[in-house]
């Protein structure tokens, strides 16, 4: 299996954890790649989150049910229909296509976040650009966790040699929680491409998020998210676990 990973230097402090947070990109050949990557029975697994304000919608190719909000969190990767997770394009510049907020069961603190994005058609729709947010009062307050675009502005995915997948994987540089205490997290996807298989930012000037004006006008082609992981840390995992016990107890 052919691969390629990327380091991207994004450094972003975390409100809730101070953790300096960073992303690694790995590309596979196919769609399906790195589907053994996906964390099955993570945090969000199975779960349906609420779409907020501004969500564009849905490409008006992807009309299955199960190819839009239970796709995120299915453990699944691509469907059969090859349309999975596919957003709405021309959102507008600096836009979101998707806007989406988790509500977990628990306070959790969390180690990875990872994003799998992927086509069958092997182009620029297999990059992502997301925007996370989290909140640790139960959703009253947010903070910013990072930007994080899959591959720099240009990068170009088309040909004989062109990449199936990409996996986003975010975690704190210096090995500690990404973020502890989470309620809430919000998820912002945006448009990655061109329709030439270019990687361009969301917006035109200079990204807010980097500081950094890519000289490309916004992308306006939007990806297929085909997955969403929110890994645990272990001791929140036995947590979790020891209250279930708790009510199971109390129920007999």
């Amino acid at each position: 299996m052919r691969t390629s990973i990327t380091c991207l230097a994004i450094l972003i402090l975390a409100a809730s954890a101070n953790a300096a947070v960073t992303s690694v990109t790995i590309h596979g050949a196919t769609s399906t790649s790195l589907n053994d990557q996906i964390i099955v029975g993570d945090i969000l697994s199975g779960m349906i989150p609420t779409v907020l304000p501004v969500d564009t919608g849905w490409h008006p190719a992807n009309t299955d049910p199960l190819d839009q909000l239970p796709a995120f969190t299915d453990d699944g990767g691509i469907r059969g229909t090859g349309l999975t997770g596919l957003l709405n394009d021309f959102p507008g510049a600096g836009i979101p296509a998707k806007r989406v907020q988790y509500d977990l069961n628990a306070p959790t603190d969390i180690s990875q976040i990872q994003i799998l994005s992927g086509n069958n058609g092997k182009d620029g729709r297999i990059f992502s650009t997301t925007v996370i947010s989290l909140s640790t009062d139960g959703g009253s307050n947010f903070s910013q966790l990072g930007y994080f675009q899959s591959d720099p502005s240009g990068t170009i995915n088309t040909g004989p040699d062109a990449f199936g997948a990409t996996l986003v994987k975010i975690t704190d540089d210096g090995g500690g929680l990404l973020a502890s205490g989470v309620t809430n997290l919000i998820f912002e996807f945006f448009a990655v491409d061109n329709t030439g298989g270019q990687m361009r930012d969301p917006f035109d000037g200079v990204n807010p998020y980097t500081g950094i004006d890519d000289t490309l006008s916004a992308a306006f082609v939007s990806p297929l998210i085909l997955e969403i992981d929110a890994i645990p840390e272990p001791s929140s995992i036995l947590l979790i676990l020891g209250g279930l016990v708790g009510l199971l107890v109390l129920r007999r």
